[in-house]
């Protein structure tokens, strides 16, 4: 398993703040983003949230390591940065319910590279990212309509 390990992982986040939890939910040899963004949609639900105003998530992942060049290292370290900047871990007024880099509210709304933190309320709000399902059928439909297929 090439993946990194759970005492690594921690000790990384420690570093960069010190009530940073990063929890590993599970490592997957194939599969798409939707099945790890179910798995962050299922926390927000579940009964470890107590208080899902002030619970914040963070979604990050290996942008394009399985096909490195030159620019796919800045490009998520960057990504990273941002999702995981101070402003975004703690908003000054709270009234951000996500966070990430760049926000595109042209066709979708959208964070190129899908790396972002949000608070669990939001996430809530969301159809869960189930493959085959509502969500998949909706985003589908928007492809189509934006892109006049």
């Amino acid at each position: 398993e090439d993946a990194l390990p759970p005492e690594k992982m921690s000790d990384l986040c420690h570093q960069l703040h010190p009530r940073l939890d990063c929890q590993r939910m599970q490592h997957y040899n194939n599969a798409t983003e939707s099945v790890t963004l179910k798995s962050l949609h299922d926390f927000c639900h579940s009964t470890h949230v107590n208080d899902p105003n002030r619970t914040r998530v963070v979604y990050l992942h290996s942008k394009g390591s399985y096909h490195d060049h030159g620019k796919q290292r800045p490009w998520r370290r960057e990504l990273t940065n941002s999702s995981l900047h101070p402003d975004c871990l703690n908003p000054p007024d709270d009234s951000c319910d996500v966070c990430g880099a760049q926000h595109y509210t042209m066709f979708a709304s959208m964070f190129p590279g899908n790396m972002w933190t949000a608070k669990c309320s939001y996430i809530r709000k969301l159809l869960p990212p189930v493959e085959g399902g509502e969500y998949e059928r909706r985003r589908e439909e928007s492809i189509k309509k934006y892109l006049i297929l």
